[in-house]
């Protein structure tokens, strides 16, 4: 069935915050380009286009346009974001001017600051209201389950795919089961990352330490040789 998004379109991901624009479709997934440049594999009701939506959906349509005009120019082509402090357009002393602009860079922190505590809980709502676990597909005991991340696991076409869009599915998928292993309070998952070059398993083991409250180790030899990672929560 052909796909109704199209690249350059502009979309929303329905189940978390944020969105941007599709940059390739395949049969399994929407690749989208999110603010900060990388493409995220979603799939396809999982997302809204731009052109679907009103009110809130063109604001976000219009700052996605700004942000990727900047893109192509220069820092001076970008306007710098209100900061709720009023410069006045008189000329002022090289001193008062630092002042000025160090109270707005302050003041823009803050924002940074207030905006990622209410994105984290928003995503955090966001997962828990999820109704499905995908989990359950990879249960192997009470509380307990096993994922295996080869590519051939996660898609039917993997040789559709290059090693970035393979890779950035698999993370994807890791991301999308310890959302469900937090908000399922699951006691145990085992990741098969595989050996190759260690790319996946370098990257997983880095945003494992990003976590709170969980233990991770090599998985069993015996069982997994060395391409494998179990995860305990709580």
């Amino acid at each position: 069935m052909k796909s109704k998004y199209q690249v350059g379109d502009k979309v929303k991901f329905l189940n978390q915050v944020g969105g941007g624009v599709v940059t390739k479709v395949t049969d399994d997934f929407v690749f989208v380009q999110d603010d900060t440049g990388f493409d995220i594999p979603m799939q396809p009701d999982e997302l809204i286009r731009m052109a679907d939506m009103q009110g809130a959906g063109k604001l976000f349509n219009s700052k996605m346009e700004e942000h990727l005009s900047g893109r192509g120019g220069t820092a001076k082509d970008i306007p710098l974001p209100s900061a709720g402090v009023n410069v006045q357009p008189a000329v002022l002393a090289p001193e008062e001017e630092i002042k000025q602009l160090k109270i707005q860079v302050a003041n823009l922190k803050d924002q940074v600051a207030r905006l990622k505590k209410q994105l984290a809980q928003t995503q955090a709502q966001n997962t828990k209201s999820l109704t499905d676990n995908i989990l359950l597909q990879h249960e192997t005991a009470n509380g307990e389950a096993e994922v295996d991340l080869h590519i051939d696991m996660l898609t039917e076409r993997p040789g559709d795919l290059t090693p970035h869009e393979a890779f950035e599915i698999q993370m994807h998928y890791f991301r999308l089961c310890m959302n469900h292993a937090f908000a399922n309070k699951m006691k145990k998952v085992v990741f098969i990352h595989g050996v190759g070059q260690g790319i996946l398993k370098d990257e997983i083991i880095k945003e494992l330490k990003q976590y709170d409250n969980i233990h991770f180790f090599a998985a069993p030899m015996a069982k997994y040789g060395v391409g494998a990672t179990e995860v305990y929560f709580g």
